[in-house]
């Protein structure tokens, strides 16, 4: 029995209020509570694999977990098991679909601990992180990482902090970032970051505030902004921002409301939405957007319902949705979106269900799955996925557990990590993964 399979059988979600669960917000006598819906879980568990010596180690255990962790080992004492089933559960995993490639070392230190922030590849190859949030509220604060001297710098701060937004590389070299809240309030602000000046400007603000939407940079150069969540409750309105004129139109609303969804750019110029959630349900169905039109249409719907997963398009133009959380708890399951047909397959599943983590398009056309929290933990694990197998094998892990943080693709093709949270706090950590 592996190790993932307990931590499945071992848990299951009680709260059955969506627009609540999972959130941490506020913390009462130094601990965690639920509140919101920002998507944070409590727990901490951190299984860091020693590659050299072949055994697991573990680090960043969440102070809740620790007490069930000694009832198991002491119940096996006591049943006259030894320690092998506690040795058996630190160790099937190690070498499942193990890689000996790829690894990651750790790089310069943010100024800021932050998570539920943005991360943007500029045009000059440095990184901008902006706003989040840090436990004493949602920052305005943004920094630039450049790869040359592995330094984060601060840069011009936002005219309104926020966190659960939107951050868009403009055809002009410029962000876009759009909505989100501050702690307190929905946005409809949007602003500007000239990298050139190191300046924020603010530019129209949306027709509707939202937060946890997605954003995405049509081939005309408008970006299209779609669902999130808003203080009406669940959005599906879309609505587009011309760079060349600053302002903001309503298009086409989408067939179903939704929130935590994804966003991808075809490459026959629509945007596919996918899963997500609203009225309480978890959503499987997708919608295609045509800019040509401003209309939006169903088309075929992924085969296992799911929110805050990750959607990668591949260079065989097809879609590669990974993880995320559904009906039946976190997901490991993975799919492919055909454009050609419409249709959604199941490919291989990950190593590891996953919740809030990052993919990211390497240079050589892998996918690379990064942190998350999986319902008992946060991890430091990292996989990859073939396109040419259909197959996720593990690889090198990160120095520190981590979700909710960011991930870029540099120039070089090294990918970047940033901040984050891992249940003993707010990150301002960064790690550079070199495949």
């Amino acid at each position: 029995m592996s190790s993932q399979h307990i931590q499945m059988t071992a848990w299951t979600t009680t709260d059955t209020d969506l627009s609540n669960r999972y959130d941490l917000s506020k913390s009462t006598n130094g601990n965690k509570t639920v509140s919101n819906n920002s998507g944070m879980i409590d727990g901490n568990q951190n299984h860091s694999n020693d590659q050299n010596n072949k055994r697991w180690t573990l680090s960043e255990y969440c102070s809740s977990l620790l007490p069930l962790f000694y009832g198991l080992l002491l119940g096996a004492l006591i049943a006259g098991l030894g320690l092998a089933i506690v040795t058996t559960f630190w160790l099937t995993s190690s070498n499942e679909n193990a890689s000996t490639s790829g690894t990651w070392s750790i790089t310069g230190t943010t100024n800021y601990a932050r998570y539920i922030h943005t991360a943007s590849l500029l045009t000059n190859g440095k990184v901008l992180v902006a706003g989040g949030y840090n436990g004493s509220g949602s920052l305005n604060s943004t920094e630039v990482y450049d790869p040359s001297t592995a330094v984060w710098t601060t840069t011009g701060s936002m005219n309104y902090a926020r966190y659960r937004h939107t951050a868009s590389i403009l055809t002009n070299g410029k962000v876009l970032v759009v909505g989100g809240s501050d702690s307190s309030i929905y946005l409809n602000s949007a602003e500007l970051y000239d990298p050139s000046i190191g300046v924020w400007t603010v530019t129209s603000s949306m027709n509707y505030a939202r937060y946890l939407h997605t954003a995405s940079v049509l081939t005309n150069g408008k970006v299209l902004v779609a669902g999130g969540s808003g203080s009406s409750g669940y959005l599906n309105s879309a609505e587009l921002y011309d760079p060349s004129t600053g302002g903001w139109t309503t298009t086409g609303s989408m067939n179903y409301a939704r929130f935590r969804h994804s966003a991808s750019v075809l490459t026959n110029g629509k945007v596919l939405v996918a899963g997500g959630s609203g009225s309480s349900v978890y959503l499987d169905s997708a919608e295609l957007y045509d800019p040509s039109t401003g209309f939006w249409t169903t088309t075929g719907s992924i085969n296992i319902a799911r929110e805050w997963h990750t959607a990668s398009v591949l260079t065989n133009r097809k879609v590669l949705v990974a993880g995320g959380f559904g009906s039946s708890g976190y997901l490991n399951s993975t799919e492919l979106y055909d454009p050609s047909t419409g249709v959604w397959t199941l490919t291989g599943n990950m190593n590891y269900t996953r919740f809030r983590h990052t993919a990211s398009i390497l240079t050589n056309g892998k996918v690379l799955v990064a942190g998350a929290f999986n319902g008992t933990g946060c991890l430091n694990s990292s996989e990859l996925y073939d396109p040419s197998t259909g197959v996720w094998k593990t690889t090198g892990s990160m120095n520190y557990a981590r979700y909710i943080h960011t991930a870029s693709v540099l120039t070089n093709g090294k990918v970047l990590v940033v901040d984050g949270y891992n249940l003993t706090g707010y990150l301002n950590s960064s790690e550079l993964y070199e495949p």
